[in-house]
């Protein structure tokens, strides 16, 4: 019965998921200015002494170049979704519907949460699409790197995005509110609070814990031959992943309709 309560709330969540005209406009946008950003550096691309030309990366070592520019453009945009996904529901007044229901309650966020891994697997597959295409046309470049590094680098990225919607979502549960969520989104998405956090780190401490941060971890420049790196990827991904589907859990079981 409960197996069947709980399809059925992921139905009805994949039902508004494929007919969500934003998911579609964002992946449509990320792509185009995946697309443009290829471009452009190409149009100013200049030799850099000791660095690689961009032209000349693998997509396993240029994917891990773009995402470790802030602003992380998918960080932005699956926060969007993420916040507009769940707000929806929300404001619609459909989740009076099950809200009473403890069980319910708990089967809602582990669908939202399958929604959201889907999501995310769709925003890779357009970046892996959008690079194809542009560096194709742009670079004469197609070398994915060794299958082996470029399938743990999807992996562990996937995770770490995976882990970074549902901090998303577990704000957007908190404050019930689209703008605090929006500017909590991008404050995360610029590593403001890491920034200020490693800062410290390194002024009073000899220690560096904030490397550990999802966000630092996302964006840091992984060596996939690593041992310690693929540790410490899949370890933080893992421990946000469970921390914060606990947290969303607990919250959504506790949570008053008032």
């Amino acid at each position: 019965m409960q197996v069947n309560a709980m399809i059925n709330l992921f139905k009805m969540d994949l039902y508004r998921f494929t007919r969500n005209k934003i998911m579609y406009l964002l992946l449509l946008l990320f792509c185009a200015f995946q697309i443009f950003g290829i471009f452009m550096m190409k149009q100013y691309e200049q030799p850099v002494e000791g660095r690689p030309m961009l032209s000349s990366l693998t997509e396993s070592e240029f994917i891990q170049y773009t995402i470790s520019q802030p602003p992380s453009w998918m960080l932005i945009y699956i926060a969007v979704f993420t916040i507009y996904f769940y707000m929806s529901e929300w404001n619609s007044g459909f989740s009076k519907n099950y809200i009473s229901m403890r069980q319910a309650r708990s089967h809602s966020v582990f669908s939202k949460m399958a929604i959201l891994s889907l999501f995310v697997a769709m925003m890779f597959l357009t970046l892996l699409v959008a690079d194809g295409i542009a560096r194709k046309l742009l670079w004469d470049q197609t070398d994915l790197g060794e299958p082996g590094a470029f399938i743990t680098l999807l992996a562990g990225q996937f995770l770490l995005h995976w882990a970074f919607s549902l901090l998303i979502l577990c704000i957007a549960m908190v404050t019930r509110n689209l703008l605090v969520s929006l500017t909590a989104s991008i404050v995360l998405a610029l590593n403001v609070i890491g920034m200020v956090l490693e800062a410290l780190e390194n002024l009073f401490t000899d220690i560096h814990l904030t490397k550990y941060l999802l966000i630092n971890t996302i964006i840091r420049v992984k060596d996939l031959g690593s041992t310690a790196d693929l540790i410490h990827t899949f370890g933080v991904a893992i421990a946000a992943i469970l921390f914060l589907s606990y947290f969303a859990v607990r919250y959504k079981i506790r949570e008053d309709l008032n």
